[in-house]
């Protein structure tokens, strides 16, 4: 698997297709569901052909290859994520208010996709190292991400170094609760999360 960070910032910077082309899709929807069942590495180029229902001659004609329909897919997987933080924050004005729900939103997300617990579970060698001992570029790109969108309309309250520094706590700490799910707090309820995040994070953006 290629480093993360790139993946990241590639999904951010590429627009929602104007028109999506629907092929594409029912293919990246069939390779995403059998590397949800057996994982990516056990799954093959046929496996994915049978559940798209298309020749195997037609799968190579959109993607030379098993590594190029998994970057795909996670780029896919990565676009939707962001849409989905981006629509999860928008309603609020307020940096504090963002932050809050932007936590509760990453957390959900990161613990119940399907593909990325499979990974964490039955294949860590792929993606650990990308977000442990070579995790210095992911946590950047992240961190960066996660500081622009808490910058958006911000007020005068909060300097932008101020929330470059907290956006970086905060992917260390979501990183954290992915990599060791085992809390003294129950994160999975959203409201236990959000009397967490209102408790504990949001103070940590008031300036002292």
């Amino acid at each position: 698997m290629s480093d993360p960070s790139q993946r990241l910032l590639q999904a951010a910077a590429a627009p929602d297709p104007a028109d999506p082309d629907p092929a594409l899709e029912a293919i990246t929807d069939a390779a995403l569901r059998q590397f949800e069942l057996f994982g990516m590495a056990r799954s093959t180029m046929d496996q994915i052909s049978r559940r798209a229902k298309i020749a195997r001659v037609t799968l190579y004609r959109r993607f030379p290859g098993k590594d190029a329909l998994i970057d795909a897919v996670i780029q896919r997987e990565l676009r939707r994520f962001l849409a989905d933080l981006d629509a999860a924050v928008q309603p609020f004005e307020d940096v504090d208010d963002r932050l809050v729900e932007g936590f509760i939103f990453v957390l959900g997300a990161m613990r119940n996709h399907t593909l990325l617990q499979r990974v964490l579970d039955s294949e860590p060698e792929t993606i650990l190292p990308y977000l442990t001992v070579q995790g210095g570029p992911f946590l950047t790109a992240a961190r960066d991400y996660l500081a622009a969108r808490l910058l958006r309309d911000h007020d005068d309250a909060h300097t932008p170094e101020e929330v470059v520094l907290l956006a970086d706590v905060l992917v260390r700490l979501m990183l954290s609760f992915l990599l060791t799910p085992q809390t003294l707090i129950d994160l999975d309820d959203r409201e236990q999360a959000r009397t967490f995040a209102l408790r504990y994070l949001r103070p940590m953006l008031a300036r002292g």
